[in-house]
């Protein structure tokens, strides 16, 4: 793959993030596409994938969350509507952008593919589709305190939009799915689960303060 045209369309997916994202944004920000981009090759190499299959990857995760910025007020229903189809929104944007940068058919239907491996509930049925899934969820695998923190600023989020929920279920929310979750990958195993099992305990331990107010 041309460098030129990879770097051209991830500058595109971060532009378009920049400009449109909500600022209420606050965990689905640009931080969050870029740590999934370095996530994402951070296990393409462990997982010994090609440059080619990796740049593909790669620019899938630039470009999962631009559907995102269909969303432009900060309405629980319209949030929870736009969520619900924003990786559909991102294929959308894809699949007109890309061409423009010398994407073709075959390049595109494996990158909107890894797009759509994103949505809650996908079952990954490649490799590629199980790195991009384990790296959009790495954060339940980071170190405490930045798992506590990504925590913190997606509560947040969630608030932002109008969702009302408690801090006290949120975090039984946390722990349940920090607890349950299963990585993909071998190497997604061997980076996270353990941050993963102090993490439970650190969700706990938080739970266990909050009830004693």
């Amino acid at each position: 793959m041309d460098d030129q045209k990879f770097q051209s369309a991830a500058d595109y997916a971060i532009d378009l993030l920049q400009r449109k994202l909500l600022p209420a944004f606050t965990y689905h920000s640009v931080d969050h596409t870029l740590e999934v981009v370095s996530q994402c090759g951070r296990l393409a190499e462990l997982e010994g994938i090609n440059e080619e299959r990796r740049n593909l990857l790669l620019l899938a995760a630039y470009f999962h969350e631009v559907g995102l910025t269909e969303i432009s007020k900060t309405d629980l229903d319209a949030f929870e509507a736009g969520r619900s189809v924003h990786e559909q929104k991102a294929v959308e944007v894809a699949r007109e952008v890309l061409p423009r940068y010398g994407f073709g058919p075959e390049e595109l239907e494996t990158i909107t593919r890894l797009i759509m491996a994103t949505k809650w509930g996908h079952r990954p049925s490649d490799v590629l589709e199980q790195i991009i899934s384990d790296a959009d969820m790495s954060s339940l695998g980071q170190t405490t305190d930045q798992f506590m923190h990504i925590s913190e600023i997606l509560l947040a989020e969630l608030r932002a939009f109008g969702n009302e929920i408690e801090e006290v279920d949120w975090y039984e929310d946390q722990k349940e799915l920090v607890g349950t979750y299963t990585f993909h990958t071998a190497s997604a195993h061997s980076l996270f689960d353990a941050n993963k099992l102090l993490n439970t305990a650190a969700v706990q331990s938080h739970l266990d303060v909050l009830r004693s107010q």
